[in-house]
């Protein structure tokens, strides 16, 4: 009996150490969960952001807008690609609209000819094609015993050249640059021809002629200074200025079209200027050296490089007109030089010779207006 009552004891001692630990690991776990929410990183999480649906709406509405704005932006940069693309589209479509023309009218050319050759008879329209069977036909009929009538005499049919023969006449202004001074032509006026050697260029040659006159303020050249006296009494004295150019040149033109052709192109060119003054009136002596006013003169030639510009509009089949801007500068130095009197015996000799030398550095741009007559 005593040794249940043990037992008895034993059993109720151990409930109540198990009671009084789960009593404890209860409050501590109650503990740990009233304190602050922490994430995986072991940070204390922030709490969630006040917001209501007004809130909501308008952050919707603002990432709506930024979204317009960007796929905005991705439509103008497309839509500038297309415009682009457009322009070139427009360009190979006109070019292959002409080709296509050029290529249909030979593929008719060559049917008409195939026609005619394969005919046994003489057709109307082919004469030029079958100009030995016409031939052939007025032998026999010559050879014909009975028939006595001849056969008519068939005119060829006039052959046009491939290349166009195209004259130009033309009058405008010419403008001389130097470094110290612009001078313009009083007359600048010439003539060209050129022929198309393809349907974008053509070849040509030209002349032209200008002249100008300025006044010389700083004449009177003697020793190392200019002569003053007819300065200081009469003003001044007058230049006159010619020159020849002949030039051959290359146009291409940029677009293909039978009423307006722009173009560009270059050519080179001889030129033979002239310069001298025109008042002779006149000579005298000056500390033993004897002076000769209007005597002077100088002679040049060079040769020179040229840039053009223009366009080509075209009236009728043989008429048309032309504007067209030069520019010429001369290429090295001059190939020759000739003085019209000795510097001592024409103290102003030495300034003509550097005026000249002067304009043979000038850039100089011509515009011109010319008519076209198309052969």
């Amino acid at each position: 009996m005593k040794n249940v009552n043990k037992k008895i004891s034993n059993a109720l001692l151990l409930l109540s150490l198990t009671t009084a630990t789960f009593t404890g690991a209860i409050a501590n776990d109650a503990q740990y969960l009233k304190s602050d929410p922490i994430d995986i990183n072991g940070y204390v999480q922030e709490e969630a952001p006040v917001t209501d649906q007004e809130l909501e709406t308008v952050k919707n509405e603002l990432r709506k807008q930024q979204n317009a704005i960007k796929v905005n932006k991705a439509k103008a940069k497309k839509y500038n690609e297309l415009s682009r693309s457009t322009e070139k589209l427009a360009d190979t479509t006109e070019d292959m609209i002409i080709e296509r023309k050029e290529s249909q009218e030979t593929i008719d050319k060559f049917n008409k000819k195939i026609d005619c050759l394969m005919a046994e008879t003489v057709k109307e329209g082919c004469e030029k094609y079958q100009r030995n069977m016409i031939s052939d036909e007025v032998q026999v009929s010559q050879a014909a015993p009975v028939v006595q009538t001849e056969a008519p005499k068939v005119e060829e049919a006039p052959t046009k050249s491939d290349g166009t023969i195209k004259v130009l006449p033309y009058a405008g202004l010419t403008t001389f640059m130097t470094e110290n001074e612009t001078l313009e032509s009083n007359v600048s006026a010439g003539l060209r021809v050129e022929t198309d050697v393809t349907a974008r260029v053509s070849v040509g040659m030209g002349v032209n002629y200008t002249t100008m006159q300025t006044t010389d303020y700083a004449n009177g050249y003697m020793a190392n200074g200019y002569f003053g006296h007819y300065q200081s009494v009469y003003g001044g004295r007058e230049i006159e200025y010619s020159n020849l150019n002949i030039d051959v040149y290359s146009k291409f033109y940029i677009i293909k079209n039978d009423r307006f052709r722009p173009y560009i192109g270059a050519g080179l060119g001889y030129n033979r200027a002239s310069m001298n003054y025109t008042d002779n009136t006149q000579a005298g002596a000056y500390n033993g050296y004897n002076y000769n006013f209007g005597n002077e003169e100088v002679n040049t030639s060079y040769i020179n490089g040229e840039l053009l510009v223009g366009s080509e509009i075209v009236f009728t089949d043989s008429i048309g007109m032309n504007l067209g801007l030069t520019y010429n500068r001369a290429l090295g130095s001059n190939l020759s030089s000739e003085n019209g009197i000795d510097l001592y015996q024409a103290p102003d000799q030495q300034r003509l010779e550097d005026l000249s030398a002067e304009l043979g550095e000038a850039d100089i741009i011509r515009l011109n207006a010319s008519l076209l007559v198309t052969f």
